[in-house]
């Protein structure tokens, strides 16, 4: 991990003489009702695809899912295996294998999802790259906070050789922790092929006022998904966290992010296809020796 730091006395300078200019923002139509997907396949479940309209940055409102597109996904192999799915009846825009059948991603294979929808045909691909099984985690105070917030720490092996890309997925209560605010993704380039412990992919920061803020209650059950993704995958994620923090001083311009998504008729295709192995860690609850390791000050 790197972390970029101004001198203070260069950020004190810079606050000082900035000047506030009224900037006029030409808005078009051109990336007005696009198509969006979150797609992924992994070694553990059937793939998911979610097929939908983006929607103009100023509306709050619900992605309309797209219903009635032809949607399948290959692999690479000789003769290549392929899989049609079918539409949730349940959640408009959402595809997934048909009762009965299966289609798990296997490891070194590379995947290509096609959609194809009122003559015009999407399609993305993406590798699926192996993952060291995660030894354990452990939910204890973290390492910043002066032990008033919890934290979740992993163990376990680095694949070696440089060029591994990894993503920890935190699910609380058996639900995913889903927020860009809380991803949590890496490169090996610092611990290429080392054991690494004491990993900390997730930090419980809140008010310490404010105990219903934590995600991490008392007697809540903590499990950590270790997977796999690829180079693209891993700037995909860079790039989602900063336009989430979008809007400061410092941060970069607010734009859409690029997936890897072509669409047949030229136009923007916003979303990604990522291809998972997984690897799950034990189960941690939260229970009295975790919370009396807590700092209870106000």
């Amino acid at each position: 991990m790197k972390y970029y730091i101004l001198p203070i006395l260069l950020i004190l300078f810079i606050v000082i003489t900035a000047c506030e200019d009224v900037i006029e923002v030409k808005l078009t139509d051109e990336n007005i009702d696009l198509y969006a997907v979150e797609a992924k396949i992994t070694t553990e479940d059937n793939p998911y695809v979610f097929f939908y309209h983006g929607i103009p940055v100023n509306e709050n409102n619900s992605y309309p899912g797209v219903s009635g597109a032809k949607v399948i996904i290959s692999d690479d192999s000789q003769p290549s295996k392929s899989i049609q799915l079918v539409e949730n009846p349940e959640f408009a825009g959402q595809y997934i294998v048909a009762e009965n059948d299966s289609f798990i991603g296997e490891i070194g294979k590379e995947y290509t999802l096609k959609i194809e929808y009122n003559d015009v045909t999407l399609t993305a691909k993406d590798n699926l790259f192996p993952v060291e099984p995660i030894d354990s985690i452990q939910v204890r105070p973290s390492l910043r906070g002066d032990k008033r917030f919890l934290a979740v720490f992993t163990y376990g092996n680095e694949t070696p050789g440089i060029g591994d890309f990894y993503k920890w997925d935190l699910y609380i209560n058996n639900t995913l922790l889903h927020e860009a605010e809380y991803l949590f993704f890496a490169s090996d380039e610092l611990v290429d092929g080392n054991y690494v412990e004491n990993l900390e992919v997730f930090t419980d920061f809140h008010d310490p006022k404010e105990k219903s803020e934590r995600k991490l209650q008392y007697m809540d059950s903590v499990y950590v998904k270790q997977t796999s993704i690829s180079p693209f995958a891993y700037y995909f994620y860079y790039q989602l966290v900063n336009q989430s923090f979008s809007g400061s001083l410092f941060s970069v311009p607010t734009a859409n992010i690029k997936g890897n998504f072509t669409s047949s008729d030229g136009k923007k295709v916003l979303g990604i296809f990522t291809a998972h192995d997984v690897s799950t860690s034990n189960i941690v609850v939260i229970d009295e020796s975790i919370e009396n390791q807590l700092d209870e000050r106000p």
